[in-house]
C-alpha cells in the first residue's frame, strides 16, 4: 500500500469520524458552522476555515475558525478568493496563493488554499467553505472529497435554516392575519349586536312613545288650562309640571332618533362655508343665553359628509356647549385639515366631563350633566359614524372640552 494510499485513508478516517459527531439538532446555524470548520481543520491540518454566504450581492462571513482570526485576516483579505469560487461554481486548489494574484490574496502567513463552493440541493452556489494552509500544498482528490463533504453539510444546513426562518416569518404573518381576522370578526360581531340592540330598542320606541304621546298631550293641555287660573300657586305648579311633560317629549324623540337606522346622503361639503351659514343660522342659541363665540379657519376643507346629519351634531355639541360655558369664555370653533381628513371642532372652557363618565359619555343613557337624558352625543356618535367620520372629546378641569369631528377629504 502506498503512502498516498494511506494518506488518503487516513483523511478518510478522520472525515468520517469529525462527521459523525456534527449534530444539527440544536437549529442554532452558527455554532454548528464553527463546528464544520473545526472539523475541516482536524482533517487538513492546523489552518484557517471560514464559511462565506453570498446573498444580495454581498458576502457575509459566518464562521471563520481559529475565531481570533475572525476580526481581520481570512475575514477581509480571501475575498476575491471565495468570489472565484463562487463566479466559476467550482473548486479551487491553489498551491502556492503568493504567486497567483489572479485568484486573490491569502491572509499573512498564509501560502495554499483550498475553496469549496456551497451548493444547495436546488444546485445553486450560494457560498463557500474555504481552508488556508501556513504552507505550500496542492490539495489531493480525497482532501478535495472530504472538504466537498463538510461544504453539503454547510450548504444543508444553511437551506434548513432559511427554510426555518421562511417558515417562521409565515408563521408570524399567518398568526397576525388570524388575530387582524379575529379583531375584525369580533367588531363585526359588535357592530350586529349593536343593530340588533338598536333594532329592538326602535321597535319598542315606536310602541311606546305611541302610546305616551298622546296621554301626554292631553294632559299638556290640561295644564296649559290650569296655567290661566287666578291662583297663582296653582298656576306655577301647572307651569312646572308642564315644563316636565315638555321634558319627557324632548326624551321621547330623542330615544326615536337614536333607535331609527341611519340612512346618508353623503355629498361633497366646503366645511368652512357651511359652517360659517351654521352659527349665523343658530347665533340666537348664544343670545339667549348671553354667550359669543368665534370661528379660527386653519384651512378650508371640503369634505364629504350628509348636511342635514353633520347639522343635527352641531346643532347637539353647540346646545351643550351652551349648557356648559359661563359669559365670561367664548366658545369657539375651529376647521382644519391633515393628511387624508378634515375636521371642525368645539372648545367651551366650561365644566369638565366627569373621569368616570368620559370613556362612555357616548355612550346611550351616559350624561355628564345632570338632568340629561344621556342619548345626545349617543346620537352625535351615531350620525358621524354613518358619515364615517371620526369623533373624539378631550375634557379635563384645566382647558375645558374640545369635541372634534373627522371627516374624509372629497377627491379633488
Amino acid at each position: 500500500m502506498t503512502n498516498q494510499t494511506l494518506q488518503n485513508s487516513d483523511v478518510s478516517a478522520r472525515t468520517l469520524a469529525t462527521l459523525t459527531t456534527l449534530s444539527y439538532r440544536s437549529g442554532e446555524l452558527k455554532p454548528y458552522l464553527d463546528d464544520l470548520c473545526e472539523g475541516l481543520i482536524n482533517v487538513l491540518g492546523e489552518g484557517i476555515a471560514a464559511v462565506t454566504l453570498y446573498r444580495d450581492n454581498k458576502k457575509h462571513i459566518l464562521s471563520v475558525i481559529p475565531k481570533e482570526r475572525q476580526p481581520k485576516g481570512a475575514v477581509e483579505v480571501h475575498g476575491y478568493l471565495s468570489t472565484y469560487v463562487v463566479n466559476h461554481q467550482q473548486v479551487l486548489n491553489v498551491e502556492d496563493a503568493t504567486k497567483t494574484p489572479q485568484y486573490g490574496t491569502p491572509p499573512q502567513g498564509y501560502c495554499s488554499y483550498l475553496g469549496v463552493p456551497l451548493i444547495l440541493p436546488d444546485g445553486k452556489v450560494v457560498g463557500t467553505l474555504c481552508y488556508f494552509d501556513k504552507n505550500k500544498r496542492h490539495y489531493s482528490e480525497q482532501e478535495q472529497l472530504s472538504s466537498a463533504l463538510f461544504a453539503q453539510k454547510a450548504a444543508i444546513a444553511l437551506d434548513n435554516h432559511e427554510l426555518y426562518q421562511q417558515l417562521k416569518q409565515y408563521s408570524e404573518n399567518l398568526e397576525f392575519q388570524v388575530e387582524e381576522r379575529t379583531q375584525e370578526l369580533l367588531k363585526a360581531r359588535e357592530e350586529l349586536l349593536h343593530k340588533e340592540k338598536l333594532a329592538a330598542i326602535g321597535e319598542f320606541a315606536s310602541h311606546i312613545t305611541h302610546e305616551i304621546r298622546n296621554p301626554l298631550a292631553t294632559i299638556r293641555l290640561v295644564l296649559e288650562y290650569l296655567q290661566k287660573t287666578e291662583d297663582e300657586k296653582s298656576s306655577k305648579r301647572a307651569m312646572l309640571a308642564a315644563s316636565e311633560v315638555q321634558r319627557l317629549e324632548k326624551l321621547l324623540n330623542e330615544v326615536l332618533v337614536y333607535a331609527k337606522p341611519v340612512e346618508t346622503n353623503v355629498e361633497r361639503l366646503p366645511l368652512g362655508e357651511w359652517l360659517q351659514d351654521f352659527l349665523i343660522t343658530h347665533d340666537s342659541m348664544l343670545d339667549k343665553a348671553g354667550l359669543t363665540q368665534n370661528l379660527i379657519c386653519k384651512a378650508r376643507p371640503i369634505v364629504l359628509a350628509d348636511t342635514n346629519q353633520l347639522t343635527q351634531v352641531c346643532l347637539n355639541l353647540l346646545r351643550n356647549a351652551c349648557e356648559a360655558s359661563s359669559s365670561d369664555d367664548p366658545i369657539t370653533w375651529t376647521i382644519g385639515t391633515d393628511s387624508s381628513s378634515g375636521f371642525v371642532s368645539i372648545h367651551n372652557r366650561g365644566d369638565a366631563i366627569p373621569t368616570d363618565k368620559l370613556p362612555h359619555i357616548t355612550e346611550a343613557f351616559i350624561s355628564g350633566k345632570a338632568g340629561g337624558s344621556g342619548l345626545g352625543l349617543a346620537i352625535v356618535q351615531s350620525l358621524v359614524d354613518a358619515q364615517q367620520g371620526k369623533l373624539n372629546i378631550e375634557s379635563d378641569d384645566v382647558n375645558g372640552t374640545i369635541v372634534t369631528i373627522t371627516l374624509l377629504l372629497a377627491s379633488s
